[in-house]
């Protein structure tokens, strides 16, 4: 306790130290606004308008997806793609296909703007599902984000605050949403770029609804509140360009940016996930006003998302509340790669790092209560949703019958240390031993025809062993929250997301069933 006290103590420190700098060059100024617009779907086209083949119009469902950086990119991509497996009963359509809503946050919205940017561009022309899109072409359009990011960039936020050459919209729009800014004519890219209007549909237009709808949620600097990106609440804060990370990262059409409509996805999610100190504050500029609207990483406010997510289904008119589903992917893994807790002395970087994730850590322990809470305030029941997180994997693991080769792994875990070298002998022994138990047919290939350990066929997961879910479960969830994510590290995520996925199958089925009930 004295150590979470202190780290909280000392992380308030480095803020206020960073608030007073930020006076200075006067970043931060107020703006004058009563509070930021609620969620609201008044002015939209209805989601449920979009193929029936597809969806059903009389379910609306709803996924949240946490921040955690790469860890949460990759990980809830592998519960995307789990999700695509689980086929509804007597029914050609799937989970995946079923969602109406995206509430994200941070890393969380890397997956989901990466699969609503394949599925606007390719899926709906291409005859494939996401799975096979995923496993056969994502080496063309790769989601990796080739930065790094770390706590120490605390101590040199000046950096940061200048922005670099790339800035990180162009980066995110470039390496997760897939469009090159600076040559709209790369093969290699999407023609256009995601904006709002991709999403959100006013009613009196003549278009109908083809994608779900997608929310990144950052939180306002200047006071607290959580900051929904949608067309409607940008409009009436009257953001007009943006300043983040640097001037020269973006100038907007004010005619068109004022509708909030043609608003760029990128900007919404270099918000979301905008860690003071670690990357890059947005800040934007107020029309008719020197002033400015800072919004930082909505892991602040909200990480789970799920306040906007149920705010979405609630707002959802075509909808009765008792079918109205919710699945929140909870991406919260330790964070750090030293497996199990040791006695060791707490070093400066351990202390930084505990303190940034002191506050979302402490929200997560009354999270479902939390969930219950806000759904009986819009009165939908509250076995209307499910979670998906490590915790499913550990949960799952308690159940399996332990014997010596567990308890080995149990040995050599605890003797590992956070030299990579180690661990990708872990994941290299992992990834042997599933070969030469389930055969190279089981897995697809990358394009130089090496078996892709994330593509493993689901209906080998139930013969999984308690070490081999041990293995897949330390892995994984002790990846550390940052951007730039290891190859071993992105494998065993997806991987672990998709398994994570295959256990709650029955629970997910469930909540496709439409109550018909009075």
């Amino acid at each position: 306790m004295k150590i979470k006290s202190l780290s909280l103590g000392f992380f308030f420190l480095v803020l206020i130290n960073e608030g007073i700098a930020q006076n200075k060059i006067n970043l931060f100024s107020e703006i004058n606004y009563n509070s930021i617009p609620s969620v609201n779907l008044n002015e939209y086209k209805s989601v449920q308008d979009r193929d029936s083949r597809l969806q059903n119009p009389n379910i609306a469902l709803g996924v949240a997806i946490s921040g955690g950086g790469s860890r949460a990119q990759f990980f809830s991509m592998g519960v995307l793609l789990g999700l695509e497996e689980i086929q509804e009963e007597n029914s050609n359509r799937n989970f995946l296909n079923e969602i109406d809503y995206f509430s994200t946050v941070s890393g969380g919205c890397y997956s989901a703007g990466y699969y609503l940017t394949i599925l606007k561009n390719k899926l709906q022309y291409d005859n494939c599902s996401f799975n096979e899109f995923y496993f056969s072409k994502a080496d063309a359009f790769k989601s990796d984000v080739n930065k790094s990011a770390n706590i120490f960039s605390l101590l040199n936020n000046s950096r940061n605050e200048k922005g670099e050459k790339i800035s990180m919209a162009q980066r995110l729009d470039f390496e997760v949403l897939q469009y090159d800014s600076g040559n709209p004519e790369n093969q290699n890219k999407f023609k256009t770029q995601m904006l709002l209007s991709d999403f959100f549909i006013p009613r009196e237009s003549k278009l109908n609804p083809q994608l779900p709808i997608m929310v990144a949620n950052g939180t306002a600097y200047n006071n607290g509140e959580r900051f929904p990106f949608m067309p409607h609440i940008i409009r009436a804060l009257k953001i007009n360009s943006s300043l983040a990370p640097n001037k020269a990262s973006l100038s907007l059409d004010e005619n068109n940016i004022n509708n909030g409509y043609d608003f760029p996805l990128t900007y919404a999610i270099t918000a979301s996930s905008a860690f003071p100190g670690v990357l890059p504050k947005t800040k934007f500029g107020i029309k008719n006003q020197d002033k400015i609207l800072c919004v930082i990483d909505g892991g602040a406010s909200d990480n789970m998302g799920y306040e906007t997510l149920i705010e979405l289904l609630h707002n959802d008119s075509k909808v009765k509340d008792k079918n109205k589903k919710a699945l929140f992917i909870d991406c919260l893994g330790q964070g750090k790669k030293a497996p199990f807790i040791n006695d060791g002395k707490i070093g400066l970087l351990s202390l930084l790092e505990t303190a940034s994730l002191y506050t979302v850590q402490t929200r997560y322990m009354t999270f479902e209560k939390d969930v219950e809470n806000v759904l009986d305030k819009y009165r939908i029941p509250t076995s209307n949703y499910q979670v998906i997180g490590f915790t499913t994997l550990r949960d799952y693991l308690l159940t399996l019958k332990k014997d010596q080769k567990y308890e080995n792994l149990v040995a050599q875990l605890k003797e590992t240390d956070d030299e990579a070298a180690n661990w990708l002998k872990l994941h290299d022994d992992f990834k042997t031993e599933l070969i030469a138990k389930f055969g190279t047919d089981s897995f697809k290939k990358d394009k130089y025809g090496e078996p892709l350990l994330s593509s493993l066929d689901k209906g080998k997961f139930k013969d999984f062993d308690a070490s081999e879910l041990l293995m897949l479960y330390e892995y994984a969830s002790h990846v550390e929250t940052k951007l730039k994510t290891t190859p071993e590290e992105k494998e065993m995520l997806l991987l672990s997301g998709r398994f994570a996925a295959y256990l709650k199958t029955n629970e997910l089925k469930a909540l496709l069933i439409e109550n018909k009930g009075i």
